[in-house]
């Protein structure tokens, strides 16, 4: 009878076992860690250094400890997929090129990788390289290289009916903040300046001035938040913004997964080729890589905020993708429209391929052309043209019947005339 019984065990452990969906690789995007205000308002009681002894903009302790938390949790949840033992074969660390993101980074990889041989006694710490570009040449993850072509769309997006609306029902809130603050508040943005560099003094307990109880938090909540999606507010705008990071990522589970035939496998040398790939940015990144993906609810992202893609594979040897959004102590899983919660890589693709672009396309993109300078819009432009186009075309052809009409006239007239003659 136990002979039987542990018989079904074994076999039942085989099957989930073998049922197991394996996973394939992981990459992650976090926020850095809680930080000092980045530059404090004209009128701000706290903008003297005194009050910052780390500097403006830089990583706080609670930042560092955020982070290393955040690599134990990494460890806890991967453990059995990445070794604790350190390979470059394994994982690639990229940062945007600030202090605070960097700090940020080498913070979370002391939790991920605690040292399993010390190399000086009693340092529970091992280097790992985190990579970065300068900023302004950054189109992956700071999302700052230039492009004269979204500058044009998101200073055009200001014209949009809902944007001059939203001006005139806050026009007393601008009002308002801009003679109490000091600086001139006329957007989102700017109300997001004033509210984060508030919610940061707070946290560290200072008194905010009196004028603040009548708009912080709530009223400037709604438009702090909304200053988060402007980015990438419409299809245009995420293409240009977060399309080369959705180049990086889908070409780089396309060749882990190899079920794209045809496909340039790149070599194990290549960075991307590696099976944890962590990113380390800003607030806006969070933001505007889940709003591209039509997966961002309005908010403020939290420090040390983190999007998490799973690739895995079935057992009938399907890959599928899983996304997550850890903003708090546990990570909420996501689903993206017209997709399941484990998502078909080929239909992840699909799904994002109007906001993906190589880096090769994305600069073409980035140009402006002759169209843009006409004052209709971009597809206004177009409609324009063609109708212009298609009027000279008209106009010719209406001209070539009138010059054919006269010569035949002519024709006949002079063939009347030398008829006459002839008789």
């Amino acid at each position: 009878m136990y002979e039987i019984f542990f018989m079904v065990c074994a076999l039942l452990c085989n099957f989930f076992c073998y049922c197991q969906d394996d996973l394939l690789s992981v990459i992650v995007v976090f926020r850095h860690g809680a930080r000092t205000p980045i530059d404090p308002y004209p009128n701000d009681p706290y903008r003297n250094s005194s009050y910052w002894p780390v500097g403006f903009g830089q990583l706080t302790d609670a930042g560092k400890k955020e982070q290393y938390e955040l690599g134990q949790w990494f460890r806890k949840r991967y453990g059995s997929f990445i070794s604790a033992n350190y390979s470059e074969n394994d994982i690639y660390v990229k940062s945007t090129d600030v202090d605070r993101t960097l700090m940020s980074a080498e913070a979370n990889l002391a939790g991920f990788f605690p040292p399993q041989n010390e190399f000086v006694e009693n340092l529970a710490w091992q280097p790992i390289p985190v990579h970065s570009t300068k900023e302004t040449e950054d189109e992956l993850l700071a999302m700052k290289k230039s492009c004269p072509k979204y500058d044009k769309l998101s200073k055009e997006l200001g014209k949009e009916p809902f944007f001059k609306n939203l001006s005139h029902t806050y026009h007393d809130l601008y009002a308002y903040l801009t003679r109490f603050s000091g600086t001139t508040v006329s957007d989102p943005d700017t109300v997001e300046y004033i509210y984060n560099t508030l919610t940061i003094e707070r946290s560290f307990n200072f008194t905010l001035p009196p004028w603040t109880v009548n708009v912080f938090p709530k009223k400037m909540e709604y438009l702090s938040s909304l200053s988060f999606a402007m980015d990438t507010y419409t299809t245009d705008l995420a293409r240009l913004k977060t399309g080369p990071f959705f180049n990086l990522i889908t070409e780089h589970f396309k060749n882990v997964s190899g079920d794209f035939l045809g496909h340039h496998n790149h070599s194990k040398e290549d960075v991307w080729n590696r099976k944890f790939l962590i990113f380390s940015g800003h607030d806006t990144t969070i933001a505007n890589i889940l709003n591209s993906m039509g997966l961002f609810d309005l908010h403020s992202p939290p420090f040390a905020s983190t999007i998490l893609f799973e690739l895995r594979r079935k057992f009938d040897n399907s890959t599928y993708l899983n996304l997550f959004y850890k903003n708090s102590s546990n990570p909420i899983q996501l689903c993206l429209k017209g997709c399941q919660l484990d998502c078909d890589l080929g239909r992840f693709i699909e799904i994002l391929e109007p906001i993906t672009v190589d880096p090769k396309r994305w600069k073409e993109e980035c140009t402006l052309s002759w169209l843009d300078f006409l004052p209709f819009g971009y597809e206004g432009n177009i409609v324009a043209v063609t109708m212009l186009l298609s009027f000279t075309l008209i106009s010719l052809c209406l001209l070539c019947a009138l010059n054919c009409l006269k010569g035949e006239k002519s024709g006949k007239a002079l063939y009347e005339q030398l008829s006459s003659e002839e008789a």
